[in-house]
C-alpha cells in the first residue's frame, strides 16, 4: 500500500522505508519533509489502535520535544486503522552506537568525553519530560533511544509506552531483562502497572553505559561459586562497581573508569539506583535528579592539557582518561592534541636546563645541626647504672663468701663462687649489651635521615631531575624519526591492516551468533569484546560465563568473518591507521612538552629546597641525631 488517509481526510503517499521492526515499518511521507508514518504489520494495528487514538487526542506530541509521539492516526482508503504520523527523526543513530567504543569510531567519529556527558544530560531530560506527560516508558532500553551528532536525544516507539487516558491504562507489554528492575524480573508485563521508579532503573543503566564506555553495571566477575548472567545479578542486587563489595560479591571488569571519576554525587546516585528495592525507601534517583547532578558535573569539568578530547572532574589530580587509554593501549576518543609543532623553544629551554647551577655539596651533617639541647642521662640510663652498681656490690659480696669457703669449708666451691661472681660483675660493667637494640635502631635511623638529607641538600636530587629532563628533551628530538619509522612500517603490513579493519567493522552487537543473545553480548562488551577483531586477538574464555562451548560458537563466527576478507593491494594505507600513528606521536609530544615546561620552575624549587635544608636541617634529621646522642650518653 502506498496511500493512506489522515484523520482529516487528507491522502498521504508513503515513500521509502526509514526502518523496520517487529511491529511495523516507518516510512517517508511524500507530501511533507518533517513527518514520517509508522505502519503496523498485519495483525498488530488492532492492538494499538485505542492507545494511539488516545495519545493523539491528548496531544502528547506538543508536550515533549524529546519524543516522536503520535501526531495523527492513519487509515486505509477503506477506513481500516493502519498506524500514525510522527515527527521525522533524521540523522539520529542508536544510543548503543554512541556508548560502544567500537561503533562510536564510525557512527560518531567526532564524539569526545564531553559529548557522552552532554548526551547523558539530554537523555535524562527526555525521560523527565516523558514522565511529566503522565507516560511511563516501561520498555526502556537502548533500541528506542536515538542521538544526533549534536548530542540531542529523541525517543521513538512511543506507542509502546504505558499511558493512562481517563480511566483506562494502556500498559507497556514488553521489557528487556537487562534494563528491567529487580522487582519486575520475570513479571508478566500485561498484568503490571509500571511506575516512573521502574523507568528510573533502566535510565540509570543507560546513563551508566553512556558514561562508562558501554559497560553494563551488572556485568562483572562474581566472587562466589559459578558465574552469574546479567539478569541474575540484577535480581540479586549485585552492582559490579559497588563499594559494597563484601555484600555484592562482584568486581568490575578490567579497563573501566572508576565510579568516582564523575564525582561523589553521581557515584552515590548510581549506588542508590542499583540498591536492592527493600533498601530504597525513597525510590531511585529520578530523571530530574540525574539532570541536576549531571549538569553540576559538567559545570566543573577540566579539559586535559594533553588530549583535549578528555574532560574530567577538575579536582582530580590527573586525567583519568589518559591513564585508562595508556593501560588499554588505544584511544577511546578522536584525539585532539595540541599542534604538532613544538609549543616552546626546545633549544632555549635546554640551555636554561643545562646552565642552571646545581646546589653545592652539603657540609658534614653533624656540623649542620646547630646548637642542640643540653643532654642529660635518661631515666633508662640511670636505672641501668643503679642495677649495675647493685650487681657489682652483690658480686663483691659473693667473692668475699667464696674466699671464706676456700679457707674454711671447701676450696672447690669457694673458687667456683668467686669465678661466677666475677664474671657477672664484669659483664654488668658494660652497658653496651644492655642498650644494643636501642643503639642499633638509633644508628639506622640516623643513617637513613642523613642519606635523605645529603641527597636533598646537595646536588644529587637536582642532578637526577636535570638528567630526567634532558632525557625527555632527547626523546622529543627523536619523535619525527619515530613517526617516519612507524608510517613506513604501516606500508609493510598493508594486508594485515586491511584485515584488521575488515574484522573490526563486524560488530558482535549486530551479528547473529548461535546462543549469543542480548545479555551475553552486553557481558562481552563489558569486557571489551565488541568486534570480530577483539575475538581473534584475545581469548573469550576469560569472560565470566563463557566456557569452551560458548567460546567456540563466537570464535567460529569470527573465523567466518575472516574468511570473507579480500585483500586489495591498490587501496592506500588505511587513513585511520596513519592518523592513529600521527595521533600517538602527537600525544607523546604533548606529554613531553607539558613536562618540559615545568623544568625551570621545578629545578629552581629543588635548588631552593637544598639551600634551605643546608641552613636549617629538617626536624626528622635533628630528631634522629638527638636520639643517637641520647643513647650514646646512656651507654656511657
Amino acid at each position: 500500500m502506498t496511500a493512506v488517509i489522515s484523520s482529516d481526510g487528507r491522502r498521504l503517499t508513503l515513500g521509502a522505508t526509514l526502518g523496520k521492526g517487529g511491529e511495523g515499518a516507518v516510512h517517508h511521507i511524500a507530501e511533507t519533509a518533517d513527518l514520517a508514518a509508522k505502519i503496523y504489520n498485519p495483525g498488530k494495528a488492532k492492538d494499538r489502535r485505542d492507545k494511539v487514538t488516545a495519545m493523539v487526542a491528548d496531544r502528547l506530541h506538543v508536550r515533549s520535544d524529546y519524543v516522536a509521539f503520535p501526531i495523527d492516526t492513519l487509515k486505509s482508503p477503506s477506513g481500516e486503522f493502519l498506524g500514525f504520523t510522527m515527527k521525522k527523526v533524521a540523522g539520529y543513530k542508536s544510543v548503543h552506537d554512541l556508548y560502544g567504543p567500537g561503533s562510536r569510531k564510525t557512527e560518531f567519529p567526532t564524539a569526545d568525553s564531553q559529548f557522552l556527558l552532554r548526551s547523558a544530560i539530554n537523555l535524562a531530560s527526555a525521560v523527565a519530560s516523558i514522565h511529566a506527560t503522565g507516560c511511563v516508558i516501561g520498555d526502556i532500553n537502548h533500541s528506542g533511544i536515538l542521538v544526533s551528532n549534536k548530542a540531542l536525544v529523541t525517543l521513538i516507539d512511543s506507542d509502546s509506552f504505558q499511558y493512562r487516558s481517563g480511566s483506562t491504562t494502556y500498559r507497556s507489554l514488553v521489557g528487556v531483562a537487562e534494563y528491567t528492575p529487580p522487582e519486575l524480573q520475570g513479571a508478566s508485563f500485561d498484568k503490571v502497572d509500571r511506575t516512573p521508579n521502574h523507568d528510573n532503573f533502566g535510565l540509570a543503566v543507560l546513563l551508566f553505559q553512556l558514561l562508562f564506555l558501554g559497560r553494563h553495571p551488572y556485568a562483572g566477575r562474581y566472587l562466589g561459586k559459578g558465574d552469574l548472567d546479567i539478569k541474575t545479578a540484577i535480581g540479586g542486587g549485585r552492582f559490579a562497581y559497588s563499594s559494597r563489595k563484601s555484600e555484592t560479591m562482584m568486581e568490575p571488569p578490567p579497563f573501566v573508569p572508576s565510579l568516582g571519576d564523575y564525582g561523589d554525587d553521581i557515584s552515590k546516585a548510581f549506588e542508590a539506583a542499583f540498591m536492592p528495592p527493600a533498601r530504597q525507601p525513597g525510590g531511585r534517583p529520578t530523571a530530574a535528579d540525574w539532570v541536576r547532578m549531571l549538569k553540576n558535573a559538567e559545570a566543573i569539568l577540566a579539559i586535559c592539557t594533553v588530549d583535549k578530547s578528555h574532560a574530567y572532574k577538575r579536582d582530580v589530580g590527573s586525567c583519568p582518561w589518559c591513564k585508562l587509554e595508556h593501560s588499554m593501549g588505544r584511544s577511546l576518543f578522536p584525539a585532539q592534541f595540541s599542534p604538532t609543532a613544538p609549543i616552546m623553544d626546545i633549544g632555549q629551554l635546554l640551555t636554561a636546563i643545562k646552565t642552571m647551577p646545581a646546589p653545592p655539596s652539603p657540609p658534614n651533617p653533624e656540623s649542620a645541626m646547630g646548637p642542640l639541647p643540653q643532654f642529660a642521662m635518661s631515666s633508662a640510663g640511670r636505672g641501668a647504672r643503679s642495677e649495675r652498681n647493685l650487681t657489682v656490690l652483690a658480686g663483691l659480696g659473693a667473692i668475699g663468701v667464696g674466699l671464706y669457703l676456700m679457707s674454711q669449708v671447701s676450696g672447690f666451691w669457694g673458687l667456683a663462687l668467686i669465678i661466677g661472681a666475677g664474671i657477672v660483675a664484669a659483664r654488668s660493667l658494660d652497658l653496651k649489651a644492655r642498650f644494643a637494640t636501642e643503639h642499633n635502631n638509633a644508628k639506622s635511623g640516623w643513617e637513613e635521615q642523613k642519606k635523605i638529607w645529603l641527597s636533598k641538600a646537595g646536588p644529587e636530587t637536582f642532578e637526577a631531575r636535570r638528567s630526567h629532563y634532558l632525557s625527555l628533551a632527547n626523546a622529543h628530538s627523536t619523535l619525527p624519526a619515530k613517526e617516519r619509522e612507524k608510517l613506513a612500517a604501516l606500508e609493510q603490513k598493508k594486508r594485515q591492516l586491511q584485515l584488521e579493519k575488515h574484522m573490526d567493522s563486524h560488530l558482535i552487537d549486530r551479528a547473529k551468533i548461535s546462543r549469543i543473545g542480548l545479555g551475553r553480548k552486553a557481558t562481552l562488551a563489558s569486557y571489551g569484546f565488541e568486534s570480530a577483531l577483539d575475538v581473534r586477538q584475545r581469548s573469550v574464555t576469560g569472560v565470566p560465563g563463557f566456557g569452551p562451548s560458548l567460546a567456540s560458537d563466537i570464535e567460529a563466527w569470527a573465523r567466518s568473518v575472516e574468511r570473507k576478507f579480500v585483500f586489495n593491494a591498490s587501496i592506500p594505507t588505511d587513513p585511520q591507521a596513519v592518523q592513529a600513528v600521527k595521533s600517538e606521536i602527537a600525544r607523546q609530544r604533548a606529554e613531553i612538552e607539558r613536562e618540559l615546561l615545568k623544568a625551570p620552575v621545578d629545578l629552581k624549587q629543588i635548588a631552593d629546597t637544598a639551600s634551605a635544608l643546608r641552613v636549617k636541617p629538617p626536624q626528622q634529621l635533628v630528631d634522629a641525631y638527638t636520639r643517637l646522642k641520647q643513647v650514646e650518653l646512656d651507654i656511657g
